[in-house]
C-alpha cells in the first residue's frame, strides 16, 4: 500500500496505518533531527515530537510528498528546539562524544552497516557548516530532495537553496583538501 492509500485509510479511521508510516520514515526523520541538533538523544525526542505533530494534523494532510511533509514538520520542531535551547555548542560537543560511542558500539538497533559509517562521515564533514548550509546540504545530498522541495521545507527561495548547497559543498571540498580526509 502506498503513502496516499495509507493516509486515506487513516483519515477514514484506520489508525493502525500510522505505525506503518512511522516505521517507514522514522530513520529518515531521526537522522535529519540528528544533523540539525547535533544530539542523538534530543533527536530521538524531536523525532517523536514530529510524529506526534503529524498524528495531530493527519486529518488535514493533502500533500503529495509525505516524506517532504514529515521533514517540514521535523524542521519546524527543530526550529522550536533551537529557540528554547541556547546551548547549541554544548549539544554539538555532546553529539560528537555520542557519535564516537555510537560508532564504537557498532549498532543501530543491533545492526552496523556501511550507511551508519557514511552518516558519521557526513556529520563530521557538515559539522563546520553554518546551520542553513548544513540543512540544505543534508536535504540535497542525504535525502536526495530537489531544490524546489528543499525550498518548500525550509521556506527559502529556490535560488537561495541552490546557493546554500553550492556554498556548503565548496566549504566541504576545501575542508577535505585541507585535512586530507
Amino acid at each position: 500500500m502506498n503513502d496516499r492509500e495509507m493516509i486515506r485509510e487513516i483519515q477514514k479511521g484506520k489508525k493502525e496505518y500510522l505505525n506503518d508510516i512511522a516505521e517507514k520514515y522514522y530513520d529518515d526523520i531521526y537522522r535529519f533531527c540528528c544533523y540539525q541538533t547535533g544530539s542523538c538523544q534530543d533527536a530521538g525526542d524531536l523525532t517523536q515530537e514530529t510524529f506526534l505533530n503529524f498524528i495531530r494534523s493527519v486529518e488535514h494532510y493533502h500533500y503529495r510528498n509525505l516524506k517532504g511533509y514529515l521533514l517540514t514538520i521535523a524542521r519546524n520542531v527543530c526550529v522550536d528546539y533551537f529557540r528554547s535551547c541556547k546551548r547549541r555548542q554544548e549539544k554539538e560537543e555532546d553529539f560528537q562524544k555520542e557519535e564516537v560511542e555510537y560508532a564504537r558500539a557498532g549498532n543501530v538497533q543491533g545492526i552496523r552497516t556501511g550507511q551508519e559509517e557514511f552518516l558519521v562521515t557526513v556529520e563530521q564533514l557538515t559539522r563546520q557548516l553554518p546551520h542553513m548550509q548544513r540543512e540544505a546540504v543534508v536535504l540535497y545530498y542525504g535525502y536526495g530532495l530537489k531544490y524546489r522541495e528543499i525550498a518548500k521545507i525550509t521556506g527559502a527561495g529556490i535560488a537561495t537553496v541552490k546557493s546554500r548547497v553550492r556554498q556548503g559543498t565548496e566549504k566541504i571540498r576545501q575542508n577535505v583538501r585541507r585535512e586530507d580526509f
